[in-house]
């Protein structure tokens, strides 16, 4: 456990190792999520950063796919009422 102290600001900062370790370089985003009284600082990754990250691998089906076999199969259960 890492502990800082906000200055007058309301500045803190992000010890060496952990910038190194999540990448946060000068300049670099972050994002403030609070969950559960809990406050959670994270990257904000660019549209580059992004690019991929929800494609689906070789032989999965896809979440498009997928939501309209789910639908395919909705209908078919209302027409056979």
């Amino acid at each position: 456990m890492t502990v800082t102290t906000v200055n007058p600001k309301g500045q803190v900062t992000i010890p060496e190792p952990l910038r190194r370790r999540y990448g946060l370089l000068p300049g670099r985003k972050v994002v403030w999520i609070e969950h559960d009284d809990v406050l959670i600082a994270r990257p904000l990754l660019s549209a580059r950063e992004l690019r991929g990250r929800f494609r689906s691998r070789p032989g999965e089906p896809t979440l498009t796919k997928e939501l309209l076999a789910e639908r395919r199969a909705d209908r078919e259960r209302e027409d056979a009422r």
